[in-house]
């Protein structure tokens, strides 16, 4: 797949990696990050630790959980809809 040239391909990535977190899957490895998102162990590793120091995953011993920050990227969509969606007042 070919993408424009202001790509950020490990943004991409750290975007898979809290892609696969789920329902169905609220805990993962990093064996089970990288299986779920086709990268390497390496990568995901990096990416999973980079997203807890941002405090977007959480983790314990070897399970990484979505952390409540992940909230705040839908909570600003939301407001955003929420604010279009306010009928103009007309004076």
């Amino acid at each position: 797949m070919s993408h424009g040239r202001h790509f950020v391909r490990s943004v991409a990535r750290a975007m898979a990696v809290l892609h696969a977190f789920s329902a169905d899957r609220p805990e993962l490895t990093l064996s089970q990050a990288a299986k779920a998102t086709g990268l390497d162990r390496a990568t995901v590793r990096r990416l999973l630790l980079t997203l807890a120091e941002l405090g977007y995953v959480t983790r314990h011993d070897r399970v990484f959980r979505l952390a409540p920050r992940t909230m705040e990227l839908g909570r600003a969509y939301l407001a955003g809809v929420s604010a279009r969606a306010k009928p103009d007042h007309q004076s």
